[in-house]
């Protein structure tokens, strides 16, 4: 299958290259300031950029030096097709109308430089770039750190330090560890509380002293909270409460000039004026609905 889809593919690069010299001859073939020297080799530049170009396209994983020879091989092929149906005083020579070869001349090495070489021009610049490994880099090595005046000093005088000194400390006392007794499973400690400095015997040849002088902590008196624990719920509010009419949005106090009127369901306090205008309370509550 893969053989099959690469000689498709070479078919049409061979194509692709064949148009690109049949349309320089149609276009151009009739313009008479173009000699025929100078219309070969804009024909020879057509179908080699066309291959390589092609080639470059369809063959991605084949290595380079293959897709060249394809390219090459694809544009001498065409050239040749071209030179059967078209004859000039430019083609190829070493390959005669009765498929018979002759010896190359320098004509036919110089045109097949000059595809190959216009051939290779998109096949370098549409190049895959090469997944270089990345090297590993070398950690840079520390810098030397300069010590400073006081870095260097300061150990000296720490060694130098009279507070350092034997003769200033103090000698320390030697505390003696005796190991602990391990008590056996097989009799248990017997107490005896009778008197507050009475020695506890056991089965064992450990002693237990109680020391009499050690006081009990004094137990705290807790006092029962339910009755002297407020009810946290209740909350009062001190202070004189502010009225504003909702009418004309002043404030409503006792004894006010204009009078007063409180709703008698809501208790909204007005001015009277304001309750007289409107002949009901300004909150919109069930009166209103």
């Amino acid at each position: 299958m893969k053989l099959l889809n690469g000689i498709l593919k070479w078919i049409l690069n061979l194509a692709l290259a064949l148009s690109a010299g049949l349309l320089v001859i149609i276009f151009l073939s009739s313009k008479s300031e173009l000699s025929a020297y100078l219309l070969r080799l804009i024909q020879l530049a057509a179908v080699g950029f066309t291959s390589g170009l092609v080639a470059r396209a369809l063959f991605r994983r084949i290595p380079p030096v293959i897709i060249i020879i394809f390219s090459m091989l694809s544009s001498l092929l065409a050239v040749l097709a071209i030179d059967h149906f078209y004859t000039t005083a430019y083609q190829f020579q070493f390959l005669e109308n009765d498929f018979s070869l002759r010896t190359p001349t320098f004509s036919d090495g110089s045109q097949f430089l000059l595809m190959t070489l216009v051939s290779l021009l998109p096949l370098l610049a549409l190049r895959r770039k090469s997944k270089t490994s990345a090297k590993p880099q070398k950690a840079p090595k520390p810098k030397k750190q300069h010590k400073s005046f006081s870095q260097i000093v300061q150990p000296i005088l720490a060694k130098v330090d009279p507070s350092k000194w034997r003769f200033w400390k103090k000698p320390k006392t030697r505390v003696v560890k005796h190991a602990p007794v391990k008590a056996t499973n097989s009799a248990k400690p017997v107490l005896s509380l009778a008197r507050p400095n009475a020695s506890i015997t056991t089965s064992q040849p450990v002693t237990i002293r109680k020391n009499a002088s050690a006081k009990p902590a004094p137990k705290k008196l807790k006092l029962p909270s339910k009755f002297f624990r407020g009810n946290q719920a209740d909350v009062k509010l001190m202070g004189e409460e502010e009225h504003v009419c909702p009418y004309c949005l002043e404030e409503v106090a006792k004894g006010d000039s204009r009078g007063v009127k409180v709703c008698p369901e809501c208790g909204t306090w007005h001015h009277q004026d304001c309750w007289n205008l409107t002949g009901s309370c300004g909150v919109a509550h069930r009166n209103e609905l």
